[in-house]
């Protein structure tokens, strides 16, 4: 800039008030979106796919069947435990008929049996207080049940057991659940992914044949470096930008902080949980963080691209009518959009944040919007 020819000169100039606000200051970092619940579906039973109802990106509610499973095998087992159900209800009965009612049972035998199921309950009690092993307690309890079989107090469960009925009664239980095994269904509403399986394909029982995703909720797991974390917390604020969706803010907030620093990045691992409200997040985008480190609050606040170093001081120009004043100003805290003015400048005044680094003290200027 020659100078001499100032008055010559009308520099056209950006401006932007001082104000008095919260300064936010925020730690930065990356990751990746995870998916806050997401579930490899399996199957309890081997079996052949005979019905599929879902596809890559479908949307699925809690209990909808996704798969069914040929079920003819399991139909037939269910059968079977019903017909020998039948016969041991007649055992049962032949069994119950035969035996003396608990009205023979004298005073002493009640007292007996009163007792035996206070000592059970007294064992169990000192168990649960950690006063006793669990070894010694079950012992005890074999111990104590095997009297009251005897004492008559448990005559029921004998006849149950003698005559086959219990035994009848747990295999169609168990038939029954495995019918229910050949029904996959939906444990939340979600979205189908990796799916690739067709009617008439075999699959294993513990098999992984594909993902349910909740995509209303994601998570970012972020490295903080060990000398910032300290000024994390859970419940933080956070502000998430994903490089796919562009000129959108997501809003997230700190959900775990793992207190364990990662020996290769001396980094901590913070996990943020984000909202996907309007569906836009997908697994496996990359985001960058801003996590809520410190709120400071009342303080005069102007844009940080109008501070300048000049002499190896800080100041900015104000505009005042047509001229740039410059102004040494003492400065505090700051972040990536603005910094805090101690001394210098007042609420209110015109900053000037654009066309101010060819400015010198009484520059005529010329502000565009």
């Amino acid at each position: 800039v020659d100078y001499s020819k100032l008055n010559e000169v009308v520099f056209p100039v950006k401006i932007s008030k001082a104000f008095r606000g919260d300064l936010i200051k925020y730690i930065s970092a990356n990751g990746n979106t995870i998916p806050f619940n997401v579930v490899d579906m399996t199957s309890n039973i081997p079996g052949i796919i005979v019905k599929t109802n879902i596809f890559n990106g479908k949307i699925v509610n809690e209990g909808d069947t996704l798969l069914q499973l040929d079920d003819r095998e399991y139909q037939i087992a269910l059968k079977e435990a019903e017909d020998k159900i039948v016969d041991a209800q007649i055992n049962y009965g032949f069994l119950k008929k035969e035996t003396p009612s608990d009205i023979e049972n004298n005073s002493q035998d009640n007292e007996l049996i009163d007792s035996l199921q206070s000592l059970i309950k007294h064992n169990e009690r000192k168990f649960k207080e950690h006063k006793i092993s669990e070894n010694e307690y079950l012992n005890k309890k074999n111990e104590l049940e095997l009297k009251l079989i005897f004492s008559g107090a448990k005559r029921n469960e004998v006849i149950l057991n003698k005559s086959g009925l219990a035994q009848a009664l747990s295999q169609i239980n168990r038939a029954n659940l495995n019918l229910s095994y050949t029904r996959i269904t939906a444990p939340f509403k979600g979205v189908i992914a990796d799916f690739s399986l067709s009617p008439g394909q075999r699959i294993n029982s513990g098999e992984k044949l594909f993902k349910i995703i909740d995509d209303k909720q994601f998570k970012v797991d972020v490295g903080v470096l060990e000398n910032e974390v300290l000024n994390v917390a859970v419940g933080n604020k956070a502000i998430v930008t994903l490089s796919a969706v562009l000129n959108e803010t997501f809003e997230g907030k700190v959900l775990y902080i793992n207190p364990v620093v990662d020996p290769d990045t001396k980094t901590f691992q913070v996990t943020l949980l984000v909202n996907n409200i309007n569906k836009k997040i997908k697994a496996g985008m990359f985001a960058s963080v801003k996590i809520q480190e410190n709120i400071y609050t009342n303080r005069i606040l102007v844009p940080k691209e109008a501070l300048l170093i000049r002499d190896q001081r800080d100041l900015l120009f104000v505009a005042e009518g047509r001229l740039a004043k410059w102004h040494y100003v003492d400065i505090g805290e700051s972040n990536d959009k603005f910094v805090e003015i101690l001394k210098g400048v007042q609420p209110g005044d015109s900053i000037i944040t654009d066309g101010n680094y060819n400015l010198a003290h009484d520059s005529k200027i010329k502000i565009i919007k």
